[in-house]
């Protein structure tokens, strides 16, 4: 027998971690997830004597993140976005945390009877949270990736939702919208990025031209076709695009207001157009 407390596992694993360089939140979610524990059945449960199926299980989860290099939720295949639960896989992009503030500030302007279409669904991750928190919008989502289409189709099944997932070259050959709603790939590819994140999530979901502003001048020059007049279109940005893409926006569509929300660490990270 191992003999080993749930505590003293947990830290073993974080000094691992350390390490190889990687959070300790990543090794603390894998073990959360197994054991189907809260942050305070942790704190309850740490003097806890794991069995040795359960430290062999768990350690093995634990080292395909630590040593393999492989995200904690493709090693789970999914992950929470908005309170939902979200298949991923390689295929798709990992929602982060803040992308729920491009929801939020979605859900803040929506009246809830509009046709929108989220561009580069991926996962459908922002479509799916739109739509379990306001059943009334018409959503389609569209990715050029055949694989991600896949994936947001198995989420909108198995969380009941009704949303039209499709492959689609961004807007072209589409009809107009009310809404257009966006995180498109906008890291600039000259950008430096973390190895997990470079060696694991697709490269057509991350980078883009143009110093990381191809997508949204492609979509704002798209939308003067396919955007209703009273139309709204909400990007997702990176921290420091907030000038360039509010540049683009006013140059491209005249008659448009431009506002930019804060995400939760007080960064610039949506873009409303309205």
């Amino acid at each position: 027998m191992n003999n080993i407390k749930l505590g003293e596992f947990l830290n073993n694993n974080y000094l691992k971690a350390l390490e190889y360089n990687k959070e300790k939140e990543g090794v603390k979610l894998l073990l959360l997830e197994f054991l189907d524990y809260s942050n305070s059945d942790l704190i309850i449960n740490k003097d806890r004597i794991l069995t040795n199926e359960e430290v062999n299980t768990l350690q093995k989860m634990i080292d395909r993140y630590l040593i393999s290099n492989i995200p904690p939720q493709y090693i789970l295949g999914y992950t929470y976005f908005y309170s939902l639960k979200i298949k991923v896989n390689e295929n798709v992009l990992i929602p982060r945390f803040d992308t729920e503030v491009l929801v939020e500030v979605a859900l803040k302007y929506l009246k809830g009877n509009e046709k929108i279409v989220d561009i580069g669904t991926g996962s459908g991750a922002i479509a799916l949270a739109l739509k379990k928190n306001m059943a009334t919008l018409d959503i389609s989502g569209v990715d050029i990736s055949s694989s991600a289409i896949d994936v947001s189709k198995e989420n909108a099944k198995d969380l009941g939702l009704d949303i039209n997932f499709f492959k689609n070259d961004l807007l072209e050959g589409l009809g107009k919208y009310d809404v257009i709603i966006s995180n498109p790939p906008y890291i600039s590819y000259n950008d430096k990025i973390s190895e997990l994140v470079y060696q694991n999530e697709p490269h057509l979901a991350l980078f883009a031209s143009e110093n990381g502003l191809y997508f949204y001048r492609k979509i704002l020059e798209q939308a003067k076709d396919h955007l209703k007049e009273t139309g709204k279109i909400f990007f997702e940005i990176g921290y420091n695009q907030k000038d360039d893409v509010i540049r683009l926006a006013r140059s491209i569509l005249k008659d448009k207001q431009v506002e930019c929300f804060k995400d939760y660490g007080n960064r610039d990270r949506v873009i409303y157009i309205h």
